[in-house]
C-alpha cells in the first residue's frame, strides 16, 4: 500500500504540472487549448530526438523541451488565439478559440507523428530511469525523485507569482475582467503571451519527464493526459490553482488504486466518472469560492 501511495505521490506530480498550465490558460485567458496535450508530446518528442542525435546532459534536454513547448504555445497564440481575440467578443472568441486549439493539435501531432515513424519515442541514456533509491522498503527512480522535487518548486513558484507579484495581480485583473484591465493600463496582448509560454513550458516540463519515466511516449499520450487534465479542472474548479493541484493528486491516487487492487483497463474511466460525478453534483467544482476566472 505504502509503494501504492509513493506512485500516486509520483503520477499527481506529472499531472500536478501539466494541469497548472492549462488551469493558466482556461481559467484566465479562456483559452481551452486542445492542443495542449500535443505541446506535451512535442516536448518529449524535442528531447527523444536531441538525445539519440546529441550526447546532452538530461538537464538541457529538459530545458530545451521546456522552451520548446513554451515557444509552439507562443505561435499559437500568436498565429491564431491573439487574433481571434481582437476580432470577437468575448464568448465568440472563447468557441473560436477552441476550434483553433484543434487545428494547433492536429498539426503539431502530425509534425511528431511523422517525425517520429508512427512509433513510440524515448529518451536515452536511461540512467535516470533504472537507477533509484530503496528506502523503507519503499523503491524510487531517480527521475521520480526530479518529479516531485520539480513538481513542489513549480507549485510554489507558480503561486507566488500569480498572488504576490505584480503580473500575478494583472493576471488575475485580466481573468475577472479583460476589457477593464485593458482600460486600466494593462498589456493585455503580453499578458497573454506571456501565460501561453508558461502554460506550454508546463506542458514541456512533464512532456519530458513522463518521456524518461515510462521508456518513452507516442502521440496518443496527450489525448489521454488532456482528458486527464479536464477531469481535474472541474473536480478542483476552472482557474483555481490551488484546487488543480488537490484534485491531480486525488485522480491520480484513484487510477493507481484501480491499477494496483482492479482492472487496469478501467484507470482511464476514472477521468470520465470524476467529470460526470462533478458536473452532476456540484458543477462550481470543490473549491469554487477561490477561483479568480472571469465571471
Amino acid at each position: 500500500m505504502a509503494q501504492q501511495i509513493l506512485n500516486a505521490v509520483v503520477g499527481g506530480s506529472v499531472l500536478t504540472l501539466f494541469s497548472l498550465g492549462l488551469a493558466l490558460s482556461w481559467g484566465t485567458l479562456g483559452v481551452l487549448n486542445l492542443a495542449h496535450g500535443a505541446l506535451f508530446v512535442f516536448a518529449g518528442y524535442l528531447a527523444a530526438t536531441l538525445s539519440d542525435s546529441t550526447e546532452l546532459p538530461f538537464v538541457v534536454l529538459l530545458l530545451i523541451g521546456i522552451v520548446g513547448a513554451g515557444c509552439a504555445a507562443l505561435v499559437l497564440e500568436a498565429v491564431a488565439f491573439g487574433r481571434v481575440r481582437q476580432r470577437f467578443g468575448r464568448h465568440q472568441a472563447e468557441l473560436a478559440m477552441l476550434v483553433a486549439s484543434v487545428g494547433g493539435s492536429i498539426v503539431v501531432n502530425k509534425i511528431v507523428s511523422q517525425g517520429s515513424g508512427y512509433t513510440v519515442f524515448s529518451v536515452s541514456p536511461d540512467t535516470y530511469r533504472t537507477a533509484g533509491v530503496e528506502l523503507a522498503g519503499l523503491h524510487l527512480l531517480n527521475i521520480e525523485i526530479y518529479i516531485i522535487v520539480l513538481t513542489l518548486v513549480v507549485v510554489f513558484l507558480v503561486d507566488r507569482w500569480v498572488r504576490r507579484s505584480r503580473g500575478g495581480r494583472a493576471v488575475r485583473s485580466v481573468a475577472y475582467d479583460p476589457v477593464t484591465s485593458g482600460l486600466l493600463g494593462v498589456d493585455v496582448r503580453r499578458l497573454a503571451a506571456g501565460t501561453m509560454f508558461v502554460s506550454g513550458a508546463l506542458a514541456g516540463l512533464a512532456g519530458v519527464l513522463v518521456t524518461v519515466r515510462n521508456s518513452g511516449q507516442d502521440v496518443p499520450v496527450g489525448e489521454t493526459y488532456l482528458l486527464t487534465a479536464f477531469a481535474i479542472l472541474i473536480l478542483g474548479g476552472v482557474g483555481n490553482l490551488r484546487g488543480t493541484v488537490v484534485a491531480a493528486y486525488v485522480i491520480a491516487l484513484a487510477q493507481t488504486m484501480v491499477v494496483a487492487y482492479g482492472p487496469s483497463n478501467y484507470r482511464d474511466m476514472i477521468a470520465f466518472a470524476v467529470i460526470l460525478l462533478v458536473l452532476l453534483f456540484r458543477p462550481q467544482g470543490l473549491f469554487a469560492q477561490q477561483r479568480f476566472e472571469r465571471s
